[in-house]
C-alpha cells in the first residue's frame, strides 16, 4: 500500500487538518519537476531548483511547526486527564479500603455487642430470680412454682427481644453492604470505561507521531530522488529527528502507566484480562473474508429473487384470475418491513461513504470502537433480511393463487424480524442489537434521559417513517380482528381495521391513526425540550421544538377536515380544507428553511468558495451535495402534493 493511502486510512478524522499535507507536498514536487526548464544551461537549472527548494522547505517548516504545536497541546491535555484519572482511582481505592475496614470492624463489634447483650440478660435473670436455699424453696413450694413461671416468661421475652434486634441489625448491615457494593461496582465500571477511552486516545496520539514522522521521511526521500540531491536527508536529520513530537517518550510512558494501573487496581493483577479490555482495533477496518463471502451470496440471491418477484407480481396482476387477497392490504402488510430492511442496507452504504470521506461515525454515534459493525456487516445484514422479504412475497402470491392460507407469510416475516432483534442469545450481533434497543428505549422514554447524537438522529429517521406506525396499527388490527384465523374476528364482524367511513373521527381506528401520525414528531419535540433543559439554550432547541410542533397543528387541521367532510360535496367547499392548507404550507416552509439552513448549512454567508453550501464540507463532490438539496426539495413538494 502506498503511503498516501495508508495515511488516509489511518488518520484520526477529527485531527485531519493537523497531519502532514503529504499529497500537497508530493504534488508540489511533481509540478516543479514537470515545469523544469529543458535548456542545457546548468546555472539556470540550479537557480530553478534552488528556488523550488526554498519554497519546499518553507512548506516543511510550516508543517513541522503545526505538528509540534498540536502535539504539545494534545500531550498537555493527556497529562491533565491522566492526573485526574489517577486522583479518581486513588480516591476510589481508599474509599473501597475504608469500606472494607468499616465492615470488618462493624462485624467484630456486632459480635461483641451480642455477647454483651447475652451476659447482661443472664445477669438480669440472676438478679430477678432471687435464688433461695433448698430449705426455703422446699417450704415455699407454691411461691417457687409461681416464680418459675415468671422467670421463664422473662427469659423468653429477653431472648426474643435480643434475637429480633440482632436480626434487624444484620439485615440493615447487609442492605448497606449491598448498596455500597452496587455503588462501588458502578464507580469501578465508570473508571474502567474512562481508562479505556484514555488509552485509546493515547494510541491515537502515538499513531499521530508515527504517521507524521514517516510522512516527512517519505516526502524528503522523494524530494532527494526528484531533485537529485541530499538536502532532504540533511533537513530530516537536523529538524525532524530532533523535533519534540518525535523525541518525546511521554506518550509511551503514559501507555505503560495506564496498563499497569488498570491491571493492578481494576483487574486485580490479571494483565491478560486488562489488555483484552484495553485492546485497540486496527485503524484500518479489515473485512473478514467470510463476511465478504456471505455478503456476496446474499446479494446474488437478491439479484435472482428481485426479477422473479417483479415478473410474478406483473403476471399475477395482469392475469384474469381473481385472487382472494386485496392488493392494498398486501402492500400495507409488506411495506414497512421492506423499508426497514432497505434502511439497514442504506446505513451500510452511508457507513462506507463516511469512512471514505473521513467522518468518524463511530465517535459521533458513541459506538464502542472495539466492537461495532463494519459497513460490510451492515450490508450483509440488510441483504440477508432482504432475501427473506423476497421469499415471503413470492410465497404469499403463489399461495394466494392456489387459494392457500397466504396471510401466514407476512405474519411469519414480521415475527422473524422481531425475534431476530430481541432474542437474548449472545449471537447474531448481540452487542449491536443491544445497542439499538437501548437507543430506541431512550427515544420512546423522552424526555427522561439525556439526549445524545444517536438518539435524535434515529428519532429524526422515525419522523420520515410516519407511515410505519400506521402500518403497525393496521398490522395488529388485521391479524387480531380481520384475518381468516383472527382470534377476535367473531367479536368484531364489521372489520374495525377497514371502516366503511374511513374519515369520520367517531371511528376509534381513525383517531388512533391520527395520534400515531403525531408520535414521531412528539418524540423529537420532547427531546428538544430535554436538550433545552440540559443546556438552557433557547436557540436552537426551542426553535427546533416548534418545528416539530407544527406537525400537531397539521394533524389537528387534517382531522377537522376529515371529520366534517360529509357536510360538503367536495373539499374545495369546506373551510376546514383551507385552514389545513394554510397550516400545511406554513409547516412545510418552516421545515424546509430549517433543513436547508441548519441541517444542510445552505446559504452560509461564510461559505467562500463553497457557493450555496456551508463553510466546511466533508464530501469532495459539491455537485452531489447540490443534487441532494434539490432532491430533498422536490421530495417534500411531492409528499405535500400527495397529501392534497
Amino acid at each position: 500500500m502506498k503511503f498516501a493511502e495508508r495515511l488516509a486510512a489511518h488518520i484520526t478524522p477529527e485531527w485531519n487538518s493537523q497531519y502532514i499535507k503529504y499529497d500537497e507536498m508530493k504534488e508540489f514536487l511533481y509540478q516543479y519537476e514537470q515545469n523544469a526548464p529543458v535548456q542545457d544551461d546548468e546555472h539556470l537549472l540550479q537557480r530553478y531548483f534552488a528556488r523550488a527548494d526554498e519554497i519546499f522547505f518553507q512548506f516543511c517548516d510550516k508543517e513541522l511547526i503545526k505538528i509540534n504545536t498540536f502535539f504539545a497541546e494534545k500531550l498537555a491535555e493527556a497529562q491533565r486527564k491522566f492526573e485526574n484519572l489517577k486522583s479518581e482511582l486513588k480516591d476510589n481505592y481508599h474509599l473501597m479500603n475504608r469500606k472494607k475496614d468499616r465492615s470488618m470492624f462493624k462485624s467484630s463489634k456486632l459480635k461483641v455487642d451480642q455477647d454483651d447483650d447475652e451476659d447482661e440478660a443472664r445477669t438480669k435473670l440472676l438478679e430477678e430470680s432471687d435464688l433461695k436455699s433448698p430449705r426455703t424453696l422446699g417450704s415455699n413450694s407454691s411461691v417457687s412454682v409461681r416464680n418459675r413461671g415468671q422467670k421463664s416468661s422473662v427469659i423468653s421475652n429477653v431472648l426474643s427481644n435480643t434475637g429480633a434486634q440482632t436480626i434487624k441489625q444484620r439485615l440493615i448491615e447487609k442492605n448497606r453492604e449491598r448498596q455500597q457494593k452496587n455503588k462501588q461496582f458502578r464507580k469501578e465500571n465508570d473508571l474502567k470505561l474512562a481508562f479505556s477511552e484514555f488509552y485509546l486516545s493515547l494510541i491515537l496520539l502515538q499513531n499521530y507521531q508515527t504517521l507524521n514522522f514517516t510522512g516527512f521521511r517519505k516526502i524528503l526521500k522523494k524530494h532527494d530522488k526528484i531533485f537529485k540531491t541530499d538536502r532532504g536527508a540533511e533537513w530530516h536529520k537536523t529538524y525532524v529527528e530532533t523535533a519534540p513530537f518525535y523525541t518525546t517518550k511521554k506518550v509511551d510512558i503514559f501507555i505503560n502507566d495506564v496498563v499497569n494501573l488498570f491491571t493492578q487496581y481494576l483487574e486485580n493483577g490479571d494483565r491478560e484480562r486488562a489488555m483484552k479490555r484495553l485492546r485497540v482495533p486496527p485503524f484500518e477496518e479489515k473485512q473478514s473474508p467470510w463476511t465478504t463471502f456471505r455478503l456476496g451470496l446474499s446479494m446474488g440471491m437478491i439479484f435472482v429473487l428481485l426479477p422473479v418477484t417483479i415478473l410474478l407480481l406483473i403476471f399475477t396482476y395482469a392475469s384474469n384470475n381473481e385472487l382472494s387477497f386485496n392488493w392494498k392490504i398486501a402492500i400495507k402488510l409488506y411495506r414497512s418491513p421492506f423499508f426497514i430492511i432497505m434502511h439497514i442496507f442504506f446505513i451500510g452504504i452511508n457507513s462506507y461513504g463516511w469512512s471514505r470521506s473521513g467522518v468518524n461515525h463511530v465517535l459521533i454515534f458513541e459506538i464502542d470502537p472495539r466492537n461495532h459493525l463494519t459497513y460490510q456487516q451492515l450490508l450483509e445484514l440488510g441483504s440477508f433480511l432482504g432475501t427473506f422479504w423476497f421469499l415471503s412475497v413470492i410465497m404469499f402470491v403463489i399461495s394466494a393463487y392456489y387459494n392457500l392460507d397466504y396471510y401466514i407469510f407476512p405474519l411469519s416475516l414480521v415475527v422473524f424480524l422481531l425475534v431476530f432483534l430481541i432474542n437474548p442469545i449472545p449471537q447474531f450481533q448481540f452487542s449491536s442489537r443491544n445497542w439499538i434497543l437501548g437507543i430506541l428505549w431512550k427515544i420512546f422514554s423522552a424526555p427522561f434521559y439525556p439526549v445524545a447524537f444517536a438518539h435524535f438522529w434515529l428519532a429524526d429517521q422515525l419522523t420520515s417513517f410516519e407511515f410505519l406506525f400506521a402500518d403497525i396499527q393496521f398490522f395488529s388490527c388485521w391479524f387480531l380482528f380481520q384475518a381468516q384465523w383472527a382470534p377476535l374476528k367473531k367479536l368484531f364482524p364489521d372489520s374495525p381495521c377497514i371502516p366503511a367511513n374511513n374519515r369520520n373521527l367517531s371511528c376509534t381506528f381513525n383517531v388512533i391513526s391520527l395520534l400515531l401520525m403525531c408520535l414521531p414528531s412528539w418524540l423529537r419535540f420532547m427531546q428538544c425540550l430535554r436538550r433545552f433543559k440540559d443546556t438552557s439554550h433557547a436557540f436552537p432547541h426551542l426553535v427546533n421544538a416548534l418545528k416539530y410542533a407544527t406537525t400537531f397543528f397539521d394533524v389537528g387541521a387534517l382531522s377537522l377536515k376529515y371529520h366534517f367532510s360529509e357536510m360538503y360535496e367536495s373539499d374545495w367547499e369546506s373551510p376546514f380544507f383551507y385552514i389545513w392548507l394554510i397550516v400545511k404550507f406554513i409547516a412545510t416552509c418552516y421545515k424546509l428553511v430549517w433543513d436547508f439552513k441548519m441541517d444542510w448549512g445552505f446559504f452560509d454567508k461564510n461559505a467562500g468558495e463553497n457557493k450555496f453550501l456551508r463553510e466546511v464540507i466533508v464530501y469532495s463532490s459539491k455537485k452531489l451535495l447540490l443534487l441532494c438539496h434539490c432532491a430533498e426539495f422536490f421530495a417534500t413538494i411531492f409528499v405535500v402534493s400527495e397529501a392534497l
